[in-house]
């Protein structure tokens, strides 16, 4: 079994990764299969003196990386690198020097080209087997995407349209690493438009302000993208972090019909939802509600892939490809004077078959 080493106990690390690797332990060990090694060993300097965070016999917390690499062996450790952005490559670095080979990092994979580019060399130099964070598309959800798109059941994909809101103050507020809002949710769409599209240009980027109180954070309050891929598709993602409900959707709009795609909210509820109009699809089968836990199953694959040493060979160049066109609408945002907040609103999705 792999023992998991979780670097940086925010949001996602103790929130999600913790979690999800303490559900992923239970379900393996049921079925006779285990994958993970608990006790995790947690990482985070806002973890003051060794102790724990949640149950004991799921983590043990430690407030420096030294500590953490003590407790761990470098040949089973797999290291899940949930720290900001502009952290990453330093820590990646030092985990590489201390023997650690297997990484499951965080969306976005860097903060710049620059750091992107030496985080590739980094990777080669040092063999390390390397995931990043991308539940969206190894979700049942985007396999069914992909069946309609490769299938062409619905006929030629021609748009593909992405909403994620939701209200986000208190985080942004707390100053979590996130520079802009396109760091936030916007990465888990982008790898998804070029997993059912293929490659893409940079149209248009935008971010706004988000207002709270006598507050206003800069180009935190959402984001905007437009991208067209080379296969004629053109891709619009909108992400507003002051909305007031939240909505995690992707429509789909074919030449001959429409697949409206609801992913999980939160992780309260595991279910998907796939809403088809259009073809030869029968009335039963239009709607479809399923079971969807998308990151237990993604870490699964990726413990899976690492004991056979393969763990990252479609997952990276698809992180890469994405981090390349988020640095590209950062730097279109850093030129392009930012708006202040927008009101939410919903924009109805075009018919299947506009371009």
């Amino acid at each position: 079994m792999l023992q998991p080493l979780v670097v940086g106990l925010g949001r996602s690390g103790s929130g999600l990764h913790l979690r999800t690797l303490a559900r992923l332990a239970r379900r393996t060990a049921a079925t006779g299969d285990p994958l993970v090694a608990l006790p995790a060993v947690g990482c985070d300097p806002r973890a003051g003196a060794p102790g724990t965070v949640g149950a004991p016999d799921e983590v043990t917390a430690v407030s420096t990386l030294e500590q953490a690499l003590a407790r761990v062996d470098p040949g089973t450790a797999v290291a899940h690198v949930c720290t900001p952005p502009r952290l990453r490559y330093d820590v990646i670095a030092q985990l590489a020097g201390h023997g650690v080979r297997r990484l499951i990092v965080e969306k976005p994979l860097a903060s710049s080209a620059a750091e992107l580019d030496a985080l590739v060399r980094l990777r080669e130099r040092a063999d390390l087997d390397m995931v990043v964070v991308s539940h969206w598309t190894s979700s049942r959800l985007a396999g069914r995407l992909r069946r309609l798109v490769r299938e062409e059941t619905l006929g030629p994909l021609r748009r593909i349209t992405v909403d994620q809101h939701k209200p986000r103050f208190l985080r942004s507020l707390a100053a979590d690493g996130h520079p802009t809002a396109l760091d936030v949710e916007i990465p888990h769409s982008l790898a998804l438009a070029l997993d059912l599209a293929g490659p893409a240009e940079l149209r248009v980027a935008r971010c706004w302000d988000l207002r709270c109180e006598d507050r206003a954070l800069p180009r935190l309050g959402g984001a905007e993208v437009e991208l067209e891929h080379p296969s004629g598709v053109l891709t619009h993602l909108r992400s507003d972090l002051g909305a007031p409900v939240r909505q995690r959707s992707v429509v789909c709009a074919f030449e001959g019909g429409t697949a409206t795609a609801h992913f999980p909210l939160s992780e309260d509820d595991d279910h998907a939802q796939l809403i088809v109009h259009g073809g030869a699809a029968e009335s039963e089968a239009a709607h479809q509600v399923f079971r969807d836990d998308a990151l237990t199953d993604f870490l699964a694959g990726a413990y899976r892939g690492f004991a056979s040493g393969t763990a990252g060979a479609v997952n990276f160049p698809l992180a890469c490809a994405t981090t390349r066109l988020l640095c590209a609408a950062r730097a279109h945002c850093a030129v392009v004077p930012h708006t202040t907040a927008v009101p939410h609103t919903v924009v109805p999705h075009a018919r299947a078959g506009s371009r």
